[in-house]
């Protein structure tokens, strides 16, 4: 019998619920899947008559019968679990009191003591009935599970005792697992070693002698393994939160994705550069995060020899911060000296009034390109902002020297040689686009004399062939302009002397061309018929023959409406008998 345990255990835990902590959830789904477990394996009590069936190796003979032991297990740690949490939520008012009150403190203990037991079945059948490595996994569960409850009971000294043999018996398994399950038990091997410094903590041990075994042959164990070198000590590092973080930055893989967007041979699309940049910098966050944990427990601590270990801890995590961000630098120079290249061909090929310079010097930049307007004028570049980044880059590697024991490295002093040429190269590509070449070949050559007192390597051999290519473009360029001026010299004289000829009237007498219409045209009178208005006639009012009636005051004229309200208020004081 067969099947991949801790596999099994990780994929239900991280479906329903426990990848949010939600113990109650992870409880409800055990006991249901129990429920159907029992009845497809016919594990069914008798209605009438209690009767258990228990799970035994003679009738065990598939994997569910030991996946329902697992369950049970887990379904008494999830309540257990689940008990704590609500222990830790109610409040002191007892408004968020559970129905049926608090239960008793040591309630949780029991239902770890419950799983215990089940842990030990599954042990017991699995020891006669499965196959070796289901064997030897279901014995570490086991020891997990007895090392959970005897920390729940306080017995610091036996969980740390079964914390380590779980964490052997799980570091074992590599020799006969997948690279799949491989990482699988690497996570659960750095988890017992938290759970085993943890009880080293509450016992009050020194946590930094804790050297748990590591086979240094095994690659993917040197990644994750608890010491690191640095400056040819070997350091422990014995913070979880540290650990923790240090993991976390060796899951994030840039370097495949980086070299994945640098394979482009033209400027790297915002959809990769982007994806690039945000995983250097949840890494260089997850490096900051180890820093300040480290600096945190550098001041809290008072032996000097573990002060000495935690202050080579910090500058080893400060080097790596410096390192890290020098490679986003270095990443986004090249960005931006691949836009530039786009920059420089779009302009160049788009504007017919191009100096010749930079005609002659775009098909430096022209391989890999598939179109003149492939770069959108919003990420147009230039090579001051190329500059300005190796100015940072320089700047990150001086604060990386001033760290002991860093100054003089090979590495660091290719990598300054680099960026000091970078920084000339393109300072003299911006000389160049200001039609300055003298300013240009001056750069060029500081570039190259840079580059010649560093070791012969790829890259310093490759910068050292895009100088010199440029530097002799320049240099022909220059040179076809010098001959080409001499033949150009009387053309543009002659150019000139016929501007003049049509700017200045020879003539004295100014004439005006055929077809040419005067704006605006002459006034014309034009007749018309005389119009006769009497003004006399029309606006002053003259008396009429009704003298008397316009003459009276106007007190004495009578309001046709008064006679209408009169008869209407006459009327309104007859009753409802009323006829007319």
């Amino acid at each position: 019998m067969e099947f991949d345990l801790l596999h099994f255990l990780k994929e239900i835990q991280l479906q329903h619920g426990l990848r949010g902590e939600d113990y109650a959830r992870y409880r409800r789904y055990t006991t249901n899947r129990l429920s159907t477990l029992r009845h497809q394996l016919g594990l069914l009590h008798d209605p009438k008559r209690f009767k258990q069936k228990e799970i035994t190796p003679q009738n065990a003979t598939r994997p569910e019968h030991l996946q329902l032991l697992v369950l049970y297990a887990e379904r008494c740690w999830a309540a257990a679990e689940e008990m704590q949490e609500r222990r830790r939520n109610v409040g002191g008012g007892g408004e968020n009191k559970p129905p049926g009150g608090i239960p008793p403190s040591d309630q949780f203990r029991k239902r770890l003591n419950k799983s215990v037991k089940w842990a030990s079945k599954l042990h017991e059948v699995a020891r006669i009935v499965a196959h070796p490595r289901l064997k030897q996994e279901a014995e570490a569960y086991a020891l997990e599970v007895k090392g959970r409850a005897a920390a729940a009971h306080g017995a610091m000294v036996e969980a740390k005792k079964f914390f380590s043999m779980a964490r052997e018996q799980y570091y074992a398994l590599r020799k006969s697992s997948t690279p799949e399950q491989w990482m699988l038990l690497l996570t659960k091997v750095n988890e017992l070693d938290d759970r085993v410094v943890y009880c080293m903590l509450r016992l009050g041990e020194d946590a930094s002698k804790y050297k748990p075994h590591v086979d240094l042959e095994d690659t993917t164990e040197r990644l994750a393994a608890t010491t690191i070198e640095w400056n040819g000590r070997q350091l422990n590092v014995a913070s979880i939160k540290v650990k923790d973080a240090l993991r976390e930055v060796r899951t994030l893989n840039v370097e495949s994705v980086k070299t994945k967007a640098l394979e482009l041979g033209g400027p790297i699309p915002l959809g990769q550069q982007n994806k690039v940049l945000d995983l250097m910098d949840r890494r260089i966050g997850c490096l900051n995060d180890a820093l300040a944990h480290a600096r945190q427990d550098l001041r809290t601590l008072s032996d000097d020899r573990q002060k000495t270990e935690l202050q080579l801890l910090v500058h080893y995590l400060l080097f790596h911060v410096s390192q890290e961000t020098l490679h986003r630098t270095l990443f986004m120079a090249e960005v931006y000296i691949r836009r530039f290249c786009a920059t420089e061909k779009s302009l160049s090929g788009g504007s017919s009034s191009s100096s010749g310079n930079n005609k002659i010097n775009t098909h430096i930049y022209s391989s890999g390109f598939k179109n003149k307007r492939e770069i959108t004028p919003s990420q147009y570049a230039s090579p001051l902002e190329i500059v300005r980044l190796y100015d940072t880059a320089l700047e990150t590697l001086g604060e990386m020297e001033l760290l002991p024991g860093v100054a003089g490295r090979a590495d660091l002093e290719e990598l300054t040689a680099l960026c000091r040429a970078g920084k000339l190269l393109y300072l003299g590509e911006g000389w160049r686009i200001s039609l300055e070449p003298t300013r240009a070949q001056n750069c060029y050559k500081a570039s190259l004399s840079t580059l010649e007192g560093v070791p012969s390597t790829p890259r310093v051999e490759k910068l050292r062939l895009v100088v010199e290519k440029r530097s002799l473009q320049l240099a022909s360029s220059t040179l076809l302009t010098t001959l080409q001026s001499g033949v150009a010299a009387g053309r543009v004289e002659e150019a000139k002397e016929k501007s003049t000829q049509y700017l200045v009237d020879a003539g004295d007498q100014v004439a005006v061309a055929q077809n040419i219409i005067k704006f605006p045209p002459d006034y014309q009178a034009v007749p018309c018929k005389p119009v006769f208005v009497d003004i006399a006639l029309t606006y002053v009012e003259y008396p009429i023959h009704d003298i008397s009636s316009r003459t009276k005051p106007r007190d004495e004229q009578p309001k046709p409406s008064d006679s209408a309200g009169a008869k209407e208020e006459k009327r309104w004081k007859w009753g409802w008998g009323w006829r007319k």
